[in-house]
């Protein structure tokens, strides 16, 4: 009698949040796009005010320029980059770019806030080490920065090369060294 090779199913794996690069100013159409296939994306939009030379208005715009997050199985891994504006995946350190849920927990709790948020390259100068103690950002560590006389702290989201800097005020900020 025959023994039959069977081998263990493959656990399938959770989707998860990766980044996507979109083509410059798509980002809202690929987001249309991927909501037309049926696929699950987030486009963290925020309010700036903008100015024309006959009026102002607020408008919505992507908190990352030509960037969007996708939740992605293995079944829908090529679906998505056949996606009108999505260019590519975005990789960091030779690994595909996912946001942790940790992360898109902050980056919603962030735009849910008042707090006014500006997105920067990711600069590589050092500052002081500091933990946000309440607000949105509870418990998160970032940079201490002085921004226009105010204080800041600089968020770096390292797998998607940008920070976010946040106005948060000075009594919710405790440097590092001081947490013991």
């Amino acid at each position: 009698m025959a023994e039959s090779s069977k081998e263990p199913l493959a656990k399938p794996q959770p989707p998860q949040w990766h980044v996507v690069y979109t083509l410059p100013r798509h980002e809202k159409k690929a987001a249309r796009e991927l909501e037309l296939q049926g696929l699950e994306y987030w486009l963290p939009l925020h309010k700036v005010r903008k100015q024309w030379s006959d009026r102002r208005k607020w408008v919505e715009e992507p908190l990352f320029k030509s960037y969007l997050f996708v939740l992605v199985t293995p079944r829908n891994y090529f679906d998505i980059l056949n996606t009108y504006g999505i260019v590519r995946y975005i990789y960091h350190e030779g690994k595909p770019a996912i946001l942790r849920d940790a992360d898109m927990d902050m980056l919603r709790r962030l735009l849910d806030s008042t707090y006014e948020l500006e997105v920067t390259p990711l600069q590589l100068t050092p500052g002081q080490q500091v933990r946000v103690e309440q607000g949105p950002l509870m418990g998160h560590t970032g940079i201490l920065i002085k921004q226009n006389s105010n204080q800041s702290v600089r968020v770096d989201f390292e797998i998607l090369q940008r920070s976010v800097v946040v106005t948060v005020p000075l009594k919710f900020i405790r440097p590092l060294e001081d947490l013991s």
